[in-house]
């Protein structure tokens, strides 16, 4: 399915972001992203695979909500740091080394054939990252999720000149950790997605949403 990035940030804040801005904060964003995100990766453990994929599409709508809410260019990010091979070992496919501190490189990356919906840059990670070397096990993603998450609370609370450079780097290293994940279950992100959100909120089926959601 051809959907961009922006395309989908953009469902989202026609169907939420309205009352995203009326009712929720960073942290309550990301304490339903964490929830919804815990909800995938229990029924992942029992095999419940059509469940799993459906808490998961929501987990990402929340995760949108937070790159809407600070207008953070995911498709740039990707293009910057992802478009050729893995930032941080500079090798296709990627051949890290599991322990020890990363510190991402310039990658030397092409300058074309940049993919311009989602789908693509499934294919692209699918080659960084090849599913057999990326047998998620439900800690590993909630890893990435808390270093996402401490990085925007270290912007928050930091004294004086802030930049926002940080948080972009852990939102688009996060959505590669959400692409993998796709990858691993075999499914078309934006296909999902799309799915499940075709008639609004996917609890009201209103846009925008009705809800005024809390748990």
């Amino acid at each position: 399915m051809d959907f961009s990035i922006q395309k989908l940030l953009d469902v989202v804040d026609r169907i939420y972001g309205l009352q995203d801005d009326r009712l929720y904060d960073l942290e309550e964003l990301f304490y339903y992203h964490q929830k919804w995100l815990l909800r995938y990766t229990d029924d992942k453990k029992h095999d419940r695979i059509s469940k799993s994929v459906e808490k998961l599409m929501v987990s990402l709508a929340w995760y949108f909500a937070i790159i809407n809410r600070f207008k953070i260019d995911l498709q740039a990010m990707l293009e910057k740091r992802y478009s050729y091979k893995c930032p941080y070992c500079l090798e296709i496919p990627c051949d890290c080394q599991k322990e020890g501190k990363r510190t991402a490189k310039k990658t030397g990356r092409p300058v074309s054939g940049k993919p311009k919906d989602l789908a693509g840059w499934q294919k692209v990670i699918g080659k960084i990252y090849p599913k057999e070397l990326i047998e998620f096990k439900n800690l590993e993603i909630l890893r990435g999720q808390d270093i996402f998450h401490q990085t925007f609370r270290k912007f928050r609370q930091a004294l004086g000149k802030r930049s926002l450079h940080e948080i972009e780097i852990a939102s688009t290293d996060y959505s590669v950790e959400i692409l993998k994940i796709a990858n691993n279950l075999e499914i078309d992100l934006a296909e999902e997605f799309v799915k499940l959100f075709r008639r609004g909120c996917f609890v009201c089926h209103k846009t925008p949403c009705e809800c005024f959601y809390t748990e």
